[in-house]
């Protein structure tokens, strides 16, 4: 069995079980190899935008034997990938507002799972969801190498948290859950400190309030 980092790791577990996998972005292919052991899924197609990380995933693929399910792809995000009965897309280790392009281009993948995790501008990604009919049915939290990362599922439904966009209903029941939030306030600490904004200040205090219920 292949041995992902925390972050993917997380990714697996969270996926629901699908006729196929897309994995975006795939790297070196080791998240669609694990979903395929798993069992998560019948099948594989990996996916990248460059050459060099496709050319790594086909060699891990053959590595493990899967040639004979898992394809690979060059593409953008998710160009010329054709729906098939039931499928989950995976997309980790981008910034939110690529992730929010790539389900623009994109319409079907309302209608499969998705689990996704950003880099960056999660606010990006979230209001594209919320104004686009996704539901985050399930946020987790999960720290690799000091860091602490956001993973969510989505799937077709309305979006439930707050105007503020920086965090769903869903991630609340997280156990790291208050380390997000002292996390988020440090940080808008610094740039209220910084800019003295009316918005920093109004996230500050927003956050603040939900720390103190912690």
């Amino acid at each position: 069995m292949i041995k992902l980092t925390p972050r993917l790791e997380l990714c697996a577990q969270m996926c629901p079980k699908a006729e196929r996998a897309v994995d975006i972005g795939c790297d070196h292919g080791y998240l669609i190899i694990r979903l395929v052991q798993d069992g998560k899924a019948e099948r594989g197609l990996a996916c990248d935008l460059r050459r060099g990380p496709l050319d790594n995933a086909e060699k891990n693929i053959a590595l493990y034997g899967l040639q004979d399910r898992i394809d690979t792809l060059l593409t953008d995000g998710l160009n010329g990938v054709v729906p098939s009965g039931s499928d989950v897309i995976t997309i980790c280790g981008m910034g939110g507002d690529l992730m929010a392009d790539i389900l623009d281009r994109a319409p079907w993948a309302k209608k499969a799972s998705l689990v996704v995790q950003p880099m960056s501008k999660q606010e990006r990604l979230r209001r594209y969801l919320r104004d686009n009919g996704y539901a985050i049915v399930e946020e987790r939290l999960v720290y690799e190498e000091h860091r602490l990362y956001t993973l969510m599922r989505i799937t077709e439904g309305a979006y439930e948290g707050g105007d503020h966009l920086l965090w769903s209903k869903a991630m609340e029941s997280d156990p790291l859950f208050p380390d997000y939030i002292r996390a988020l306030r440090s940080r808008f600490q610094r740039q209220f400190d910084g800019s003295g904004s009316e918005e920093d200040r109004r996230m500050l205090e927003l956050l603040k309030e939900r720390e103190a219920c912690l």
